[in-house]
């Protein structure tokens, strides 16, 4: 006879089922681990079914994401197992990558998922690289399993991209989705048509430029949050102007938790245990004297052609920060004479005497009259290459690998424009930057130091940035610090710029 101490039979353990990154990881071998923190992204948004109020035609189709993890995260890694999974679990047939350059981010994003095999086969993802002509591109796989292509080239292409896709159950990745933003434009427009009623991830690790930004990211992310965009702007402008500019918004809590739908957004300092940490530096300077009266009689000139009474409006005003801030770095042109020596070259000695002969040195240059220039000076003496609008992409392509993999080349220039996105490998062999033209806009900035700033760095960045004293520089540079301040009350931004460069706590 048993007693019932003997009868009892603890309850059996509930199984523990795969996750949707456990699925991917048994079917994918990928060249590295993912982090903690990317290993619960892609676990609670792989799975996040779209459930939107007012958008029927929105419901049950799957899910949507807005990754928008700060720079240097590993969002790409993270957005890949996301669209894995619907492959394998939910039927999603192809993904459509769009990417806002054809020369850096389509050939890289093609050795990305290549480098991704199935187990078992060691064949790699399918990978089409939608460029070129367009005889050349008739002949492309569509049918591959990712279909990575520019947004210019997706718009072009758009009724031959739709025919063929019309009743194929596809999904849309847009990477550097900050193009999305603006709900009027064309590709906002055509990028929603297409994928109305399909998958969808938007990917930026841009904070927001401005409170209504955040329309457009809502509209793709979590449709029905806003019925129009009238009704967000019911809800969130608080007071306009005369000239029926925003100069004040409400309910900024209400649109940063409406951010955060079908959302993620990993910051820097939240997971810095894993990553490297950054420090900027504020470097200070006065133009020679020389320089200085130069500036400020072009400067002045420039001023004077905006007429008496004429509204200084953001195209003006922006065409004058232009005008002036070439001229801080760009003193022989102006002068008109080749033997000036602006202080930014000096500048750019005492950095590369500071970090050593065995480091390396990336220089940010807004303007592509100033690269030139800089490359003119630097390419005997550092072994300098660039990055910037004229290169064609082939020699952009080889002036990467030289930097990452010539010993006597210490010196890339870049340009915000051309490579403050999607660059990747600097990171490997460089963490110091020097920023002698900073963009007009944080997101810009942020975007460029995170070429250094990223997976792979195993050093502390160092990033430096040059202030001209008594130039338009240091307007913009507060500017700069303004509108980040702005748009981090609706969307956090990796660290606020006002206390990452100034040193606050």
């Amino acid at each position: 006879m048993t007693t019932a101490t003997e009868d009892y039979r603890p309850p059996a353990a509930a199984p523990v089922l795969p996750t949707p990154y456990d699925i991917v990881r048994a079917l994918f071998s990928f060249p590295f681990e993912l982090r903690d923190y990317q290993i619960q992204e892609v676990n609670r948004l792989a799975e996040s079914d779209v459930r939107m109020f007012d958008c029927p035609g929105e419901r049950g189709i799957g899910t949507h994401a807005g990754h928008y993890d700060e720079p240097g995260t590993g969002k790409t890694a993270i957005a890949t197992h996301h669209a894995l999974y619907r492959m394998v679990r939910h039927g999603v047939k192809h993904w459509i990558v769009l990417v806002p350059s054809p020369d850096l981010l389509v050939p890289q994003w093609g050795r990305w998922l290549r480098s991704i095999k199935h187990i078992g086969t060691g064949a790699p993802l399918k990978v089409c690289e939608y460029i070129g002509p367009p005889a050349k591109r008739r002949h492309l796989d569509l049918d591959s399993d990712f279909i990575v292509l520019s947004y210019e080239l997706f718009k072009q292409d758009f009724e031959r991209l739709w025919n063929h896709y019309e009743f194929v159950n596809v999904a849309g990745c847009a990477d550097e989705a900050q193009k999305l933003k603006n709900y009027k434009s064309q590709v906002h427009k055509a990028f929603y048509l297409f994928f109305e009623g399909r998958e969808r991830q938007l990917l930026t690790g841009t904070p927001i430029s401005k409170p209504d930004d955040a329309f457009g990211l809502c509209r793709l992310v979590a449709p029905g949050t806003y019925r129009n965009f009238r009704h967000f702007e019911q809800l969130h402008v608080l007071e306009r102007d005369e000239y029926d500019k925003v100069i004040a918004w409400q309910n900024l809590d209400v649109l940063a938790n409406n951010m955060k739908i079908n959302a993620s957004r990993i910051l820097r300092r939240e997971v810095r245990d894993q990553l490297p940490a950054i420090q900027y530096t504020p470097l200070r300077y006065d133009l020679e004297p020389a320089h200085q009266k130069l500036y400020e009689k072009l400067a002045t000139e420039r001023l004077l052609e905006l007429e008496d009474g004429v509204e200084i409006n953001a195209i003006s005003e922006g065409a004058l920060y232009a005008a002036a801030q070439q001229i801080v770095v760009n003193w022989p042109y102006f002068a008109d004479d080749p033997s000036k020596r602006p202080r930014a070259l000096d500048i750019i000695d005492e950095v590369m005497d500071e970090i050593g002969e065995s480091k390396k040195l990336a220089v940010v240059a807004h303007f592509i009259r100033t690269n030139e220039y800089l490359l003119s000076q630097l390419e005997d003496k550092y072994g300098a290459v660039a990055i910037y609008g004229n290169v064609t992409a082939r020699q952009k392509q080889l002036n990467l690998t030289r930097f990452c993999h010539d010993p006597s080349c210490r010196l890339i220039l870049l340009q915000p424009s051309a490579a403050g996105v999607g660059v990747d490998g600097l990171q490997h062999v460089c963490s110091e930057m020097l920023v002698l033209e900073a963009p007009t806009v944080a997101w810009l900035l942020q975007q460029t130091v995170a070429r250094l700033d990223r997976d792979g760095q195993i050093n502390p960045v160092h990033c430096r940035i040059a202030i001209a004293n008594k130039t338009i520089q240091t307007r913009m540079f507060k500017n700069l610090l303004a509108n980040d301040q702005l748009a981090n009350s609706v969307q956090r931004g990796f660290q606020d710029l006002k206390d990452a460069i100034l040193g606050a706590e």
